[in-house]
């Protein structure tokens, strides 16, 4: 199992967070995509793993995930091709379809239905994997028309596509351009726009199984990691959201750190290779380090 601690503290400068981090021993490091969510304020996705990669020699940088939301799919191919060679080849690019309506309404944008999400996201992903992979691309769907000429650089192999899914029609339409699909198995929990802990709570775990199975059916080789919120520690915070989870899926990552090492592991025998940890209590990571590293 491969491990990612995800940079989601704005007051802390990316590059020396980052290498703090590999000189812990974590191999992949990865920054989330928001203005701001309820409880904090985020950092800019691009100038972080920029900086994240110029700091760093050997870990994976990767991005968790670019909202498709916030900017054009020629944007992010040409952000991820330079971050590709500027990291020598250690970029992965993560590309989700936006979740959280309350930052795009303040900022003046549009927070499409569930069903337009979908379809952007979709459609956008087929446009990246051209742009990185041959630098052109021509395309005509129903809400992206581009005929992109020349993106890049390409004098490098392109970074791995990585695509968050939530339900059966990200599953069917974004797997077949990817190279790794996260599961995003809590997606119930953040459909009204906000983080619903009352949903997540009711999440079993053959909601997992399910999602692991419609994936494999579609390429039974691809390689499979898991979007994890978690939170490890024995202070009343983490005790209060352990009760809180329950014995459902997601109550296997919440309390001590042993405990949320072992969920980590039972993770690892469904198939998962990689666990995208999101605390939601930084030190969490430092608790969870010395059971997983």
């Amino acid at each position: 199992m491969e491990y990612v601690t995800n940079l989601m503290d704005v007051s802390v400068e990316p590059g020396e967070w980052a290498r703090q981090r590999e000189s812990e021993g974590w191999p992949v490091l990865s920054v989330a995509d928001h203005f701001y969510t309820d409880h904090r304020a985020f950092p800019h996705v691009w100038v972080a793993a920029s900086a994240m990669a110029a700091s760093t020699s050997e870990a994976i940088i990767t991005t968790s995930f670019v909202n498709n939301l916030f900017r054009s799919p020629i944007e992010v191919a040409q952000a991820a091709l330079l971050l590709q060679k500027v990291s020598s080849g250690r970029f992965e690019l993560g590309v989700g379809a936006g979740w959280a309506e309350g930052e795009l309404l303040d900022a003046g944008m549009i927070y499409p239905p569930p069903r337009d999400r979908a379809g952007m996201y979709a459609e956008s992903i087929q446009i990246i994997r051209s742009l990185i992979t041959d630098g052109t691309c021509a395309f005509k769907g129903q809400y992206y028309q581009v005929d992109t000429r020349s993106v890049g650089p390409l004098d490098i192999p392109a970074p791995k596509l990585i695509g968050s899914v939530g339900g059966p029609r990200t599953v069917r339409e974004v797997t077949p351009h990817v190279d790794r699909v996260e599961i995003k198995a809590s997606s119930a929990s953040t459909r009204g726009g906000k983080l619903d802990l009352e949903v997540m709570a009711q999440i079993p775990e053959e909601h997992l199984f399910s999602m692991i199975e419609r994936v494999r059916n579609i390429n039974p080789d691809i390689e499979l990691g898991m979007f994890v919120l978690c939170n490890a520690g024995s202070d009343s915070f983490t005790r209060d959201l352990e009760l809180k989870m329950g014995e459902n899926l997601y109550g296997r990552f919440f309390g001590s750190p042993e405990k949320v090492a072992d969920g980590l592991g039972w993770l690892a025998d469904q198939g998962i290779s990689r666990a995208q940890l999101s605390p939601f209590d930084d030190a969490s990571l430092d608790r969870l380090a010395p059971h997983l590293l």
